[in-house]
């Protein structure tokens, strides 16, 4: 989408891979990708089983304003969007 290549601008280069959102999760979490912004619907399944992995791993999965990707909510079946970060630590935000 037109708001996911802005944010990509704005971190600087990078290479687009066309693949499921699970399987980007767990690219991070293996080190193979730096980060992984989705600003488009994905739902609950799509994610949980690959943020916990991400997590395991150091990464953090966030929604936009910085707050840890929640699956708390039973009535809701989609994500906000978010970024997913390898490494302990979240570097800076575009």
């Amino acid at each position: 989408s037109a708001e996911t290549t802005a944010w990509l601008d704005r971190l600087g280069p990078h290479e687009m891979v066309a693949m499921g959102s699970s399987l980007k999760l767990c690219l991070v979490a293996e080190g193979a990708a730096d980060v992984y912004p989705r600003l488009g619907p994905t739902c609950l399944w799509d994610t949980g089983a690959a943020q916990a992995v991400v997590e395991q791993a150091g990464g953090r999965v966030e929604t936009l304003q910085g707050e840890p990707l929640r699956y708390a909510n039973p009535e809701e079946t989609r994500n906000p969007h978010f970024v997913v970060w390898g490494g302990a630590r979240r570097p800076d935000a575009p």
